[in-house]
């Protein structure tokens, strides 16, 4: 839920996600389902708030969650609702983008999703107070950090990686993988020793759309893989 990448190749789409949390926190769930009138979301389970961060569904819709909006935030606990809640609560209806309008975030923690739906995609911030709509370019590539633990000069350092990294060619899932792996929490030289004592990245979720739809799960702690496959449709 802190980095976050949406890379398009020549015959696929490929939405990647690091997770970091903190070392204590209880592992996820992997596969995890929930039907909602018809409609079957697929996603990795927080076991603490039962919510998730990375969440797709048959349709081909999909929303990945990152922490604070357009800067670092102070967290004041107690909220009303997991971000992660409000993530499945948001992908149960048929209209994201019309739900995120309607729907109550007061009480709720500052974040931000990469929302992909419609074969649009776009970002959507929550920040305390007000909500925020903007478009991306769905035929660019694009990097996202979550505001909570990158700060503006490291963000800028990444994109700037990144952009050295698909200029190369020839890529697919696996190096994009490759890239996130390489841009761990406690990998990254601009991080504060003292948040490396306290968060890691845990997984790697990504999903890779071409004629079929694979939903695949990194453990990095045991370093292990899980894969979901989800229907035949072609989405790209």
């Amino acid at each position: 839920m802190c980095t976050v990448s949406f890379f398009r190749t020549e015959d696929s789409i490929i939405f990647t996600s690091n997770r970091d949390e903190r070392r204590v926190r209880e592992k996820a769930v992997f596969p995890n389902f929930l039907e909602e009138e018809g409609n079957i979301l697929y996603f990795p389970k927080d076991r603490k708030a039962s919510g998730t961060w990375f969440v797709t569904d048959q349709y081909g819709n999909v929303a990945i969650l990152l922490n604070g909006a357009f800067k670092n935030h102070e967290s004041k606990p107690p909220y009303k609702k997991s971000r992660g809640i409000v993530l499945l609560d948001l992908m149960k209806t048929k209209d994201l983008l019309n739900a995120f309008r309607n729907y109550d975030l007061s009480g709720i923690e500052p974040f931000q999703l990469l929302v992909y739906s419609e074969r649009k995609l776009f970002r959507l911030f929550w920040d305390g107070n007000e909500k925020y709509e903007v478009s991306l370019d769905e035929n660019k590539n694009h990097l996202l950090s979550s505001k909570t633990l990158y700060d503006d000069k490291i963000e800028y350092d990444r994109i700037q990686d990144f952009n050295r990294f698909q200029s190369v060619g020839n890529m697919g899932y696996e190096e994009v993988l490759n890239f996130h792996k390489e841009h761990q929490i406690e990998k990254e030289p601009g991080i504060n020793e003292i948040i490396k004592e306290k968060f890691v990245t845990v997984s790697i979720t990504q999903l890779v759309i071409t004629e079929n739809r694979e939903l695949r799960y990194y453990d990095l702690i045991d370093n292990t893989l899980q894969k979901q496959e989800i229907g035949k449709k072609n989405l790209v």
